[in-house]
């Protein structure tokens, strides 16, 4: 019963975030074209709310291994995220004004 009930937790869950990143996605195509800020909330959502299901469920589950691994993924993928949205994307911009600059 505990690996069924695991089970179903995890399927319900999987979906229900598949939904909702694909309705962020689509909110965030029309705010900006870049690929880093149209996927970054989605997955912030997928760490908050992994996070808050290990947090809020009972330990004797078999699923909290399966949920630590998506909690930690996606803090991975958000770190990398971020550290090309706020390093990467000034240097880059810094690199194409130098030369605009220096060409007037």
């Amino acid at each position: 019963m505990n690996i069924l009930l695991s089970v179903l937790i995890a399927i319900v869950y999987v979906r229900f975030m598949y939904f909702i990143f694909g309705l962020l996605m689509n909110f965030m195509k029309r705010k900006s074209s870049e690929f880093i800020v149209q996927v970054l909330p989605g997955w912030i959502l997928i760490m908050v709310s992994s996070s808050g299901v290990l947090l809020l469920t009972p330990d004797y589950l078999t699923y909290q291994k399966n949920f630590k691994l998506i909690m930690f993924t996606s803090i991975g993928v958000c770190i990398i995220s971020l550290f090309l949205l706020i390093v990467v994307k000034k240097i880059s911009l810094n690199k194409y004004n130098y030369f605009e600059i220096e060409s007037k």
